[in-house]
């Protein structure tokens, strides 16, 4: 598959996604764990925004179309608030990926079951999104 989007496009679209939701994105404070992580999820966007998935709308959220899903119309990421932390408290202790699905359907404007019936490709950049918010 060729990319939609140049590299350098696509990385100037995350730094403005960052700065738009002030993301913490400054690698020389991170030890080595959590700049690994963070390179993961960033490319996994990067990736996506390349692939045309993907768009940074003019608010500097985040546009996500499913790429496995029939008829699978697009999801914004908003920019979370406390209710969407607020939506991991339904969940018993346990349920780590249920608090995740939760939180991101908050975020999104939908529900966890959007989430739930996503193919693991694009739930990864699903994720990449929540963490980089939850970070």
């Amino acid at each position: 598959m060729t990319d939609k989007v140049a590299k350098e496009v696509a990385e100037a679209e995350f730094e403005r996604f960052a700065e738009a939701m002030d993301l913490d994105v400054d690698t020389s404070i991170m030890d080595e764990d959590d700049r690994k992580g963070f390179d993961l999820q960033k490319n996994r966007i990067v990736s996506a925004i390349r692939s045309g998935a993907m768009v940074v709308n003019e608010d500097g959220e985040p546009v996500f179309t499913p790429q496995r899903m029939k008829d699978a119309g697009t999801i914004t990421f908003h920019e979370p608030d406390g209710a969407a932390l607020m939506a991991m408290d339904r969940k018993k202790k346990s349920e780590d990926i249920g608090k995740l699905y939760a939180t991101m359907g908050a975020m999104t404007g939908t529900t966890a079951k959007t989430f739930s019936g996503m193919k693991m490709a694009d739930l990864k950049v699903c994720m990449a999104i929540a963490t980089l918010f939850l970070g």
